[in-house]
């Protein structure tokens, strides 16, 4: 938001700017108003207290729409701090381990761009979306005073169950199905296999200074099994999460993926994409592939047993008969029904508790808060060298052009 508004000349734009920003308080607040004590809940739940909180909101949208100089303020004020320890990365002496860095992730990469197609089989669980009630080709996407894409409810939609992916997992246990966490009534977190869901919300993207609505689905496993004691990568939760960079025709121009935790950031450019891949200098390499469907049907995900880890992306079909899954807004997860009324999946410094990895004992050094714990969204820190933010909006245009 901070960077929409260096744009924003106009008063129109000032208040399309602030509005957006109060509008994100309002459902930030009724998150945080919703985990509160009852005693708490039930007074700032109240009509009066949500009064006063909209007329505080609107008081300052009017502010920064009629004082150039306080959105100025505002703007440089609008930062958000990044999900590296500074601390960490000097006494862990990262810059002399970036070596190390950077052959583990080259062997990954070694492995991943050695990966065939894998041979279709009833092995092969797969899922589907449920039916949409439009899944027809929206109109051209239109653009706002900022300069946003922007889609109504019924094209954004029709753009979520268009480009939906399809899913066929390896099968090799029980934690190989996806479904959804949730509190028991114990209080405790508990995952539900049989509710298989993908989680889904929308971003932004600028590549060469053109702006690019976003579709972001992520989906849960329950673990990542551990095969021995010292695994590194095994625990509770596990996951993967796609994003779909659209054009102004809802076409997907480049596919990316990472783990809940940020690791394995890869990227997939569909067949007739305009977009070239640069590596920048001093940045761990990243995976590309160049895809051989184009950017306007759903891709077919494969993901490999017990790790989950995304092996090929195309566009075959099971001929068996899938399951089906849900698509749930991601915010869902922010307010899960607890005994206590409702409680966020995530803790207050944006990861899952208990998910932790052992590999954050070795990883450390990196800066990155727990290597390998589940994370909420803005927390997805993608580099262990340099910096990188998965929902960072001039990311891609470091990468592509």
């Amino acid at each position: 938001m901070a960077r929409l508004g260096d744009n924003a000349q106009s008063p129109g734009q000032r208040n399309l700017w602030a509005s957006r920003l109060a509008e994100r308080d309002a459902e930030a607040s009724q998150i945080e108003i919703a985990q509160l004590p009852p005693a708490e809940h039930r007074v700032w739940s109240g009509s009066a207290h949500r009064r006063k909180l909209e007329n505080c909101r609107a008081g300052q949208v009017q502010r920064l729409t009629d004082d150039p100089d306080a959105f100025t303020h505002a703007i440089q004020a609008a930062q958000v701090p990044d999900d590296y320890r500074e601390w960490a990365r000097a006494l862990g002496l990262n810059p002399l381990l970036k070596p190390a860095f950077r052959q583990g992730i080259a062997a990954w990469q070694r492995a991943a761009a050695a990966a065939t197609a894998p041979e279709d089989s009833p092995h092969w669980l797969s899922y589907a979306p449920l039916p949409s009630v439009s899944t027809s080709s929206p109109d051209a996407l239109g653009v706002d005073a900022l300069g946003l894409p922007q889609a109504s409810a019924a094209q954004l939609e029709a753009l979520f169950a268009r480009h939906a992916p399809h899913l066929r997992i390896e099968q090799g246990g029980h934690s190989d199905r996806i479904g959804s966490p949730y509190f028991a009534v114990d209080g405790r977190r508990a995952f539900n296999a049989e509710q298989a869901r993908l989680y889904r919300h929308t971003g932004w993207s600028q590549i060469n200074g053109r702006w690019h609505l976003q579709l972001v689905y992520q989906l849960w496993f329950d673990q990542r099994p551990r095969p021995h004691a010292l695994d590194l990568y095994g625990g509770e939760l596990d996951g993967l999460i796609w994003r779909v960079t659209l054009d102004r025709n809802g076409n997907a121009l480049l596919y990316d993926s990472i783990h809940p935790c940020g690791c394995w950031h890869s990227f997939y450019l569909p067949r007739h994409s305009p977009l070239h891949f640069q590596q920048p200098e001093d940045e761990e390499a990243r995976l590309v592939r160049r895809l051989k469907i184009d950017g306007r049907q759903a891709p077919t995900l494969w993901l490999s047993a017990g790790t989950h880890a995304l092996r090929w992306v195309d566009g075959r079909r099971s001929p068996y008969p899938p399951l089906s899954y849900q698509q749930n807004d991601l915010d869902q997860l922010r307010r899960l029904p607890h005994p206590n009324g409702q409680r966020s999946l995530y803790g207050a410094d944006g990861l899952v508790p208990g998910s932790q990895r052992l590999e954050r004992w070795l990883l450390w050094p990196s800066g990155v808060i727990s290597p390998g714990a589940m994370r909420q969204w803005g927390h997805h820190a993608t580099a262990f060298i340099g910096r990188a933010h998965f929902d960072d909006p001039l990311l891609l245009q470091r990468y592509f052009h």
